[in-house]
């Protein structure tokens, strides 16, 4: 199994949204994952969101169709 190669594909507003666009990746069996934005990820640990926003993570291989997966349910 190799590495993954992470691709920024998207910058949500917040963890509700980022969730919603893993879930829609999910079901298109996308491997993905949201990273807090610079020191949002403390945040996130402590208050349950980030004020800076959740980048969505997928691998280099799939963020074609990751994004046409997110870009068809207009997210």
């Amino acid at each position: 199994m190799r590495a993954m190669r992470e691709v920024k594909i998207y910058s949500a507003e917040d963890r509700v949204q980022a969730d919603m666009i893993l879930e829609v990746l999910k079901k298109n069996d996308i491997p993905a994952f949201r990273q807090g934005v610079g020191s949002g990820g403390i945040m996130d640990v402590y208050g349950g969101n980030s004020i800076f926003g959740e980048d969505i993570i997928v691998d280099r291989d799939d963020a074609k169709r990751a994004v046409e997966a997110s870009d068809d349910r207009h997210l």
